[in-house]
Parts: C-alpha cells; sequence; structure tokens
C-alpha cells in the first residue's frame, strides 16, 4: 500500500491518499481539489471519500473530487449536519458547505475495494470524529497530533468526550504510524512517551 499525505490549504491540513494496486481512498480533502488529483492515475480507481470530521479545512475539496470520480463520500452521522450548514467553524457550520449526499461511517470493519479499515469513533474534537485504521497506518484528522491534540472549544467539542477518546487511543499498537490531521507523522508509542495531553487522558486528568 502506497500513502500520499498532502498538506493543503492555510492550515496545511493534510489530504491522505491510500493506494492499493489500481484502487484509491482520498481522507479529507480540504482544499485543491487540482493538487489532489495529480497525485491520482488515470487509470486508478477512486472507491471513496472518507471525512474523519465535519470542519471545513477538512471538506472543501469533497464536491469536486466526488463530482470528478462519482464515487461515494462517508462521514459519521455526528458531524453529517455539520457539513451542512453555512457559518463559522465555532458556531457548528462551515465556510464551505457539502453538497453531495454522504453515505454512514460507522465504527468497527469496513470493507472499501481492496481496503479493510477499522474506524473508532473518537469524539472530543468534534462530535462525530473518527480515527481510520488501515494495516499499519492511523489517520487519526484533529484527534491525535504529534505533541498534542485536537482543540475542544469549537462547537460541538467536549473534553471529557476528548478523554475517553484518548483513553481508547492509547491502548493501540505502540508501532501504529499516526498520520494526524494537521502536522508531521508520528506513532502511539512515542505519544504515549512525549504527549503531554495524551498521558493526562489516559491518567484520566484534566486536559
Amino acid at each position: 500500500m502506497k500513502v500520499d499525505v498532502l498538506p493543503i490549504g492555510l492550515y496545511e491540513e493534510n489530504v491522505v491518499i491510500l493506494h492499493e494496486g489500481k484502487h484509491v481512498l482520498v481522507f479529507d480533502p480540504g482544499r485543491n481539489a487540482k493538487q489532489i488529483m495529480e497525485t491520482i492515475a488515470k487509470d486508478e480507481t477512486v472507491d471513496a471519500i472518507i471525512l474523519t470530521h465535519g470542519h471545513d479545512d477538512h471538506t472543501g475539496a469533497v464536491d469536486d473530487l466526488a463530482d470528478q470520480y462519482e464515487c461515494p463520500v462517508y462521514i459519521h452521522p455526528g458531524d453529517e449536519s455539520m457539513i451542512r450548514m453555512k457559518g463559522s467553524a465555532a458556531t457548528g457550520g462551515t465556510m464551505s458547505p457539502v453538497y453531495t449526499e454522504t453515505e454512514p461511517l460507522r465504527e468497527g470493519t469496513m470493507i472499501i475495494g481492496p481496503f479493510s479499515l477499522t474506524v473508532y469513533h473518537t469524539p472530543g474534537h468534534t462530535p462525530g470524529s473518527v480515527c481510520i485504521r488501515c494495516r499499519s497506518v492511523l489517520i487519526s484528522g484533529d484527534t491525535l497530533f504529534a505533541g498534542s491534540i485536537g482543540r475542544m472549544d469549537f462547537f460541538g467539542g467536549s473534553e471529557e468526550d476528548m478523554i475517553r477518546s484518548l483513553q481508547m487511543l492509547w491502548n493501540l499498537d505502540d508501532d501504529l504510524k499516526v498520520i494526524p490531521g494537521h502536522g508531521p507523522s508520528t506513532t502511539i508509542g512515542h505519544e504515549k512517551q512525549v504527549n503531554w495531553y495524551f498521558r493526562r487522558a489516559e491518567a484520566g486528568l484534566a486536559l
């Protein structure tokens, strides 16, 4: 499996593109659909677009890509309403609503084309935030970053939920590679050693 990570847009949101054979999954296409398309070969099939949560820096290129590739778009039901509203992320909407119809992303095992995914519902940053594992890679959205965690002061954010979500992630394999929604990649084991928030959450302490 080949993994491309494209930092895109003002906030350098990480668009993650998985390639397996001639099949592709696109995670969190936040902006610049043309740049994303340049990483996808003409003979590859895009099986799905998957969103880790509903903030518009992760969804801004969804409509263009869905139109181009005629593929389904998945988001957790907890954030589906968020991508339809026009407004600011702090008030629960987005600056750029998504018009493409979506399908529900459910916790557990999910097979899309040749990809076997494990979906973890990890609220805290938003009610419908998810982290998604494919083999030795965890796409963590804005839940877990290298050395930090996602903000909890936006609409729908919850410190209590974030603590529970991080406690769940703590139990994953130490050598699991983590590709966050922003910033450099890391591993679960490294974050256990250096991430103050991750360690406090595991101890059940306030963040």
